[in-house]
């Protein structure tokens, strides 16, 4: 088995923070990396737990592959289209991963942010174990662009 790079949609999420927060100030501060409106969520003082809403991922995975597949151009699409051949519209048909995000707020404060997210596709070997930047570009990019579809709010990045 190598180390590789894979794109996946967050499942479940488990927010730490050092210093108890409002539920607005979680709400701010998540809503940047994890559109909490796709998660049934748990706020209390130093801990938010969240799980994606039921159907969420069924109702717009197919849609979500074809935009990953234009994103990837014709040529490159054949790995892509694997992965939603093999696994479908249900979640729990995918392959799981955990990882985690350190956020630092505004005051000083740093939020330890783990997920465990379904794997839509897996490729290329790597060299390295893990990365730190990767992750934030790629959950931002998808959560701050113009794509629709609603598992783009729900987007990350990692080595496994």
């Amino acid at each position: 088995m190598g180390t590789f790079y894979c794109l996946g949609i967050i499942n479940k999420f488990t927010a730490m923070s050092q210093n108890s927060l409002l539920k607005n100030e979680w709400e701010n501060l998540l809503n940047e990396r994890i559109d909490l409106n796709l998660y049934e969520t748990s706020i209390q003082g130093t801990r938010v737990e969240g799980s994606l809403i039921d159907d969420i991922f069924k109702e717009n995975i197919i849609e979500f592959y074809q935009i990953l597949k234009e994103i990837s151009g014709p040529t490159r699409s054949s790995n892509i289209d694997y992965y939603e051949k093999e696994f479908g519209t249900n979640i729990n048909d995918y392959q799981t991963s955990q990882t985690e995000l350190i956020l630092e707020t505004s005051n000083g404060n740093s939020i330890s942010l783990s997920v465990t997210y379904v794997l839509l596709f897996i490729e290329g070997k790597v060299s390295v174990e893990e990365f730190n930047t990767e992750p934030h570009l790629i959950n931002w990019l998808f959560r701050n662009s113009r794509i629709e579809n609603k598992l783009s709010g729900c987007v990350i990045s990692d080595i496994v």
